[in-house]
């Protein structure tokens, strides 16, 4: 009776482990060379293992992008309870770059590792990340407007956008600086630039 949830529970760990390791090769190497020979060697079971999990490499990676976009969103959630709108995305955005820095930015260099491939469906599949994440940010702006925190004359989704760029950009430059600044100092004066863009002169003030 025990043996069936304890087969599914493997199964899917076991798949975790695989898209986590395909992450891992495609920041260590370049997402050109994500190869069911590399995936299986960095967790230690040959290949066959691999396909016993997974129809293709296709499936491997698309699965590695919908853990991504889980990490980012994970992020983004985690803003402290009972703080204003402004407070929250402030919070949760600096719990972002925390763990970006822990994990090494690995969440914006899959995506833009799986953007060089070309592949049309997991190109769709990154964009409808980056958009979910963006979309969590203009929530919180939309309710900072709204509770007069933040600036009722800028688009929420033009803010979001602004922000998530700014956010992939500094990542970015710090992964190919191969991680040579700290990483939430830079960030700190960033959300300096954007903060003083979005938030309310009235806020401002306060």
């Amino acid at each position: 009776m025990s043996k069936g949830p304890q087969r599914r529970q493997s199964t899917e760990v076991r798949r975790t482990q695989i898209a986590d390791a395909a992450r891992t090769v495609a920041v260590r190497y370049g997402s050109e060379h994500v190869t069911v020979r590399r995936i299986a060697k960095e967790i230690g079971v040959s290949e066959g293992a691999l396909y016993r999990h997974f129809k293709s490499k296709h499936d491997i990676l698309s699965l590695m992008v919908e853990r991504t976009q889980e990490d980012l969103v994970a992020d983004i959630k985690e803003g402290a309870a009972g703080q204003t709108p402004l407070g929250i995305l402030e919070s949760a955005l600096r719990n972002h770059i925390s763990s970006m820095e822990q994990r090494k930015g690995v969440s914006f260099q899959v995506i833009a590792e799986i953007i060089s491939l070309g592949d049309k469906k997991l190109n769709r599949q990154a964009s409808e990340a980056l958009d979910k994440y963006a979309g969590h940010i203009r929530d919180l702006i939309s309710e900072g407007i709204e509770a007069g925190e933040m600036r009722k004359d800028i688009d929420p989704e033009e803010a979001a956008t602004l922000i998530t760029a700014a956010i992939q950009g500094l990542v970015s430059r710090w992964a190919l600086s191969n991680y040579s600044f700290n990483l939430e100092q830079e960030y700190e004066s960033v959300w300096g630039i954007l903060r003083g863009a979005i938030v309310s002169r009235r806020k401002g003030k306060a």
